[in-house]
């Protein structure tokens, strides 16, 4: 392509300057500066536009054709494709004329087929080009009988005819293909075959059987292909790096249309873990022992790709670091892989602000501060403090990673790979202390409490063993006498919390639900004695195309030696947005005897809803709520119902309710707000 230069030829009239005016001399400069402005604008613009013409050109600028290929025989030659060739038309002033492009036209063509041969032609993909002439649309023509030919053997019509006809009109050209398809080619014998240590893997094995050809069935490339791909993919993910295709081929018999389909896949020695090595980059270089927890095989174990992935993903999600290169490097002697991973840390710290409103809560406001690491070891410290219209909340926490599981846990209760701990990206021991001023509508409570716990996730389990000190202040808004203190309560309690949260994927059938238990020593630096267990459990169902069945619910009871000295903080009360909707927050429970919420010792709740996605992801719901806590047996039941607007996002699905609370003579309607599954 060759380029152009513009000039601009000086002026060759004489001025006499000497009797122009100040102001024409003025008037001069400015009409210059605006011509010289115009025409950079011109320039640029042009410059914009042979930019988008040369972006639009995907093939034809990158790879020109520089010579048009042989006709096939039995097809029309160049000249009679081209309706205009021998006219010398290949002008760049037509161009000028207008934009023209060509229409593809597909006759006797069956519609199933018309996608798959439209894709294949390169003229539909350069339809548009702003480069087209008679001469290149001629060589589009020829080259698109022999492409659609192509894409009618990949689907199983091998004697197939294909014929072009290029003709002008007003917007530019028109090509029609006419075929003439011929009998398909039918599948006779299909031989697949699997060779090597792969055969004691069921995997391979099991994808092996979901061959896609068939004995009678049409001949079809691109599932055969696809298969092909597939395979040989998985046989190397896990750990079959040497699998080759010792024979892959169809054999076309044109003279009675059959095929046979050969395909043999030797897969070779399998390949297993070898030695794993760290180089680390940065401020921090973390003990051996804390990364060689994040290492999820061990060595000599068989090797998997998927292992790799997952090193990869909790190496991110620790926090630690900043890049995490994962290499493998396959050794085709010993059929091991050694790996070797790159890393480099992350800034120590990490600030966060937040605003948000929740329905329960108010508008509310967040700080935080985290150290994400303090030392070799990986322990790190948060810092958090909360402000909400309800309460005010502040947390430091220190975490270290537990890089050893607890010893003997390694088939506890007979179950294999049950043992506690040891995984540092998620199991840690953390000590924590939380102050928090919360005020109910008939209760302010000030609660200062120091929590030292043991926390490990496996799989879809995460276990947590703790003990709490506890110290609260309870004030009632309804006391007869202001701003005394209602109640004193301090207790020591160990407990334990189990939540169940399997990954779902899709739209399938699940539960989740958590347990969590704990009791005192008796009195022991403690107000009374205690021991308390809740459950709570939620269950989804889809239904139809898109929509689904809710049902959730909690569970809860007290014993203790006097109720009346357990803490406000841990009763149990109902209301909310995740409790019983049409009532505000922790707004239901037994009174005392001047009118106050002050908790009970037992907890129902029941819900049932029907999400109906009839736009999805927006949809609305309808619900029945239905639950109360109490004492003793004493229980009545508060119901709600109401409607709401759904949106399935990327974080879950989120709610607007309105729900009306049938027992609730203050409001006859209330606004909930929710964000995916709570508890």
């Amino acid at each position: 392509m060759s380029s152009h230069e513009a000039g601009v030829s000086p002026c060759l009239h004489s001025c006499r300057v000497d009797k122009r005016s100040a102001s024409t001399r003025a008037e001069s400069v400015d009409a210059l500066r605006l011509s010289t402005l115009l025409t950079l604008m011109g320039v640029l613009s042009l410059c914009v536009w042979m930019s988008a013409a040369w972006a639009n050109e995907d093939e034809w600028w990158l790879t020109p054709q520089v010579e048009a290929p042989s006709p096939p025989a039995g097809s029309a030659p160049l000249a009679s494709l081209s309706p205009l060739a021998g006219e010398g038309s290949n002008n760049p002033s037509d161009e000028a004329q207008g934009k023209r492009s060509v229409d593809v036209v597909l006759v006797g063509l069956p519609e199933y087929l018309q996608a798959d041969v439209l894709a294949s032609l390169t003229v539909q993909r350069q339809r548009n080009s702003p480069y087209l002439d008679d001469l290149l649309v001629g060589n589009l023509a020829q080259r698109a009988e022999v492409e659609a030919a192509e894409a009618m053997e990949a689907s199983g019509f091998y004697r197939a005819k294909v014929v072009a006809d290029l003709a002008a009109t007003p917007s530019g050209w028109r090509l029609t293909l006419t075929f003439t398809p011929g009998p398909i080619v039918r599948i006779t014998l299909v031989e697949v075959v699997l060779l090597g240590e792969a055969l004691e893997q069921q995997r391979v094995v099991k994808f092996g059987k979901t061959f896609p050809l068939i004995v009678q069935a049409p001949l079809v490339h691109a599932p055969y292909e696809r298969f092909k791909t597939q395979w040989l993919q998985l046989a190397q993910d896990v750990g079959f790096l040497d699998a080759a295709y010792t024979r892959h081929e169809i054999v076309v018999n044109p003279d009675n249309d059959t095929a046979q389909v050969f395909l043999t896949l030797d897969s070779g020695t399998r390949y297993r873990f070898g030695s794993t090595r760290f180089e680390q980059a940065g401020p921090m270089v973390f003990e051996l022992a804390l990364l060689d927890g994040f290492v999820p095989w061990k060595e000599d174990e068989p090797y998997r790709v998927s292992r790799l992935l997952e090193l990869q993903r909790t190496l991110s999600e620790s926090q630690y670091f900043e890049r995490m290169d994962v290499a493998p490097t396959p050794n085709r002697q010993t059929h091991t892989v050694d790996v070797v991973v790159g890393l480099s840390t992350r800034k120590q710290t990490r600030y966060a602000f937040g605003v948000g409103y929740g329905t329960d809560t108010g508008a509310r406001v967040s700080a935080e501060m985290e150290r994400r690491f303090l030392d070799a070891r990986g322990d790190r410290f948060h810092g958090k403090v909360s402000l909400s219209q309800r309460d005010v909340q502040g947390d430091l926490e220190l975490r270290r990673p537990w890089i050893k599981p607890l010893g003997g846990t390694e088939r506890l209760f007979g179950i294999e790979g049950f043992e506690i701990g040891g995984k540092p990206s998620s199991d840690f021991f953390s000590l924590a202390l939380r102050s928090r001023l919360e005020e109910l509508d008939d209760v302010d409570t000030r609660t200062l409490s120091l929590r030292l716990s043991a926390n490990d996730t496996k799989g879809a389990w995460r276990r947590q063993a703790r003990v709490v000190m506890l110290y609260e202040e309870d004030e009632l808004t309804k006391d007869e006498i202001p701003n005394e203190p209602y109640l004193y309560g301090h207790m020591l309690l160990p407990g334990l919390n189990v939540i169940y949260r399997p990954r779902v994927r899709g739209r399938t059938e699940s539960l989740i639900w958590d347990l969590d238990a704990q009791t005192t020593f008796g009195s022991l630096l403690s107000s009374t004695s205690l021991t308390q267990a809740r459950v709570n459990a939620q269950w989804t169902l889809p239904v139809r195309a898109a929509d689904q069945i809710l049902l959730r619910g909690s569970l809860g009871t007290s014993l203790s030696g006097d109720f009346a000295k357990v803490p406000i903080s841990l009763r149990y009360f109902a209301g909310g947005d995740q409790s019983v909707r049409g009532y505000g927050f922790k707004s239901l429970g037994p009174t005392d005897a001047l009118g106050n919420v002050v908790g009970g010792e037992n907890l129902l709740v029941m819900s049932v809803e029907y999400d109906w996605m009839f736009a999805n992801p927006f949809g609305m719901a309808v619900f029945v709520d239905s639950g109360n806590a109490f004492n003793g047996t004493d229980l009545s039941l508060k119901t709600g119902a109401g409607l709401g607007g759904l949106w399935r996002s990327p974080v879950g699905m989120i709610g607007l309710y309105l729900a009306h609370g049938f027992e609730n003579e203050d409001e006859v309607v209330r606004l909930h707000f929710s964000l995916g599954a709570e508890f």
